[in-house]
């Protein structure tokens, strides 16, 4: 009789010990470093703040106004190109403009009378575009500030 009660014992502090085991373990399931970050995410640029916590869509388009109030896209334009509606018009009024869906950011907006100026434009709207796309990525970063 007494092997069967050390045997009953033996078994109930294995079933005990296993029980605890689950506990423990499924009590550190939550203790992970799995993080969310919800945080909104702003743009502040000019004076201007723009959130774009719910933004799908992150765009950009330079506009150019010709003498005539026409307006050209001249997205990807070449030197060709941008000469020749120079040509044409004495200047144009280029803007910069990046979308966040239905939001518009006027990034700059200049008068240009030669291809060196819409060049430089470009490339700097360019790493404006560049520093977005890196701060949509980053879940952590919370707030850009665009020069």
């Amino acid at each position: 009789m007494n092997s069967r009660k050390l045997q009953s014992q033996s078994n109930f502090a294995r079933l005990v010990g296993v029980c605890l085991l689950v506990l423990l373990v499924a009590g550190l399931t939550g203790c992970g470093s799995t993080k969310v970050y919800t945080a909104q995410k702003t743009i502040v640029y000019n004076g201007e703040i723009y959130n774009l916590g719910n933004t799908q869509r992150v765009g950009s388009r330079i506009d150019g106004l010709k003498a005539d109030g026409q307006t050209v896209n001249m997205r990807g334009m070449d030197r060709k190109g941008v000469e020749a509606l120079l040509d044409d018009n004495d200047s144009l009024m280029v803007s910069a403009i990046v979308e966040f869906d239905q939001t518009e950011m006027i990034y700059q907006r200049v008068r240009i009378t030669k291809y060196s100026e819409y060049s430089k434009l470009v490339k700097r709207f360019d790493r404006a575009l560049n520093d977005i796309g890196k701060f949509m990525a980053n879940k952590k970063k919370t707030q850009l500030k665009l020069k």
